[in-house]
């Protein structure tokens, strides 16, 4: 049975990684992956967003590859014999391409890891010649009840988690992170979010999370027209359970690796 390390860089040697997700970019359907405003600066000033996306994909594509080695259904997402690897990035070229993240074994005198990436390509590259069939794109399984979201569902908001976690709690705006009636504050503006989503079907956003699908909610505490936060929703028996808030730049992360997003306010974030 083989195992892959769910880490890119410790399943292979990745040489002038920057230059790759450049050339990504440069491939794939034009896209934003910078934000406007980082909140951190990172190494990785131009594709910041696709890195991350790229890391998240191989890491799933990797979990589900180690948990469902019967019957060849592994395959069908990461491929993995002789002196190939490759996985689908879940991206496509201007010409609906897939691209693929190809490596090949590693006979390179730098690293002792068995693989070195060779490179981002589509799926009509020499590289992935003698690969039938290629896998398939990466999706997450949602549940029959949440493939869409109802907003006349209720929310129960966990408010003593997220009021009790130091990390929920320093994601709400400082200026009202001490307030007496922040745990009101919270549920109302939950509400005030779930009742926008009625008329603005196009308000929520989707995220993966543990190989499944959850919601993102905008929160809007310190003003009507611009959220403050996002809080996860997960689908239960006829209601969502939001036991999570998020800054606005980790729901973008979260959400892209399902989707380009199109809700208003996480496009506001990029450039």
């Amino acid at each position: 049975m083989i195992t892959i390390q769910s880490d890119l860089f410790e399943f292979a040697y990745v040489p002038d990684w920057y230059r790759h997700l450049h050339d990504l970019k440069c491939m794939a359907l034009p896209e934003a992956w910078q934000f406007k405003k980082p909140a951190v600066e990172t190494k990785n000033a131009e594709t910041p967003i696709l890195e991350r996306y790229i890391h998240t994909i191989f890491r799933k594509q990797a979990i589900e590859f180690n948990s469902e080695q019967e019957d060849n259904k592994a395959l069908k997402y990461f491929y993995i014999e002789n002196e190939c690897a490759c996985f689908h990035t879940g991206l496509y070229t201007p010409s609906y391409k897939g691209i693929y993240g190809c490596f090949f074994r590693n006979k390179k005198q730098d690293s002792m890891l068995e693989w070195y990436f060779k490179g981002f390509c589509d799926e009509m590259s020499p590289w992935l010649k003698y690969i039938e069939p290629l896998p398939e794109r990466p999706v997450y399984h949602m549940t029959q009840q949440g493939l869409n979201f109802n907003p006349e569902w209720s929310i129960r908001v966990n408010v003593e988690h997220i009021l009790g976690d130091e990390e929920n709690l320093n994601r709400i705006p400082a200026k009202i992170r001490k307030a007496k009636n922040l745990p009101l504050l919270l549920e109302t503006a939950v509400e005030l979010a779930r009742r926008k989503a009625v008329i603005e079907p196009g308000l929520i956003s989707a995220q993966g999370y543990m190989g499944r699908v959850q919601y993102l909610l905008p929160i809007y505490l310190t003003k009507m027209n611009k959220p403050d936060l996002a809080m996860t929703l997960t689908v239960m028996d006829g209601y969502y359970l939001g036991n999570t808030c998020l800054t606005l730049e980790m729901a973008y992360l979260n959400a892209r690796a399902i989707a380009k997003p199109s809700a208003p306010w996480l496009l506001e974030l990029i450039k």
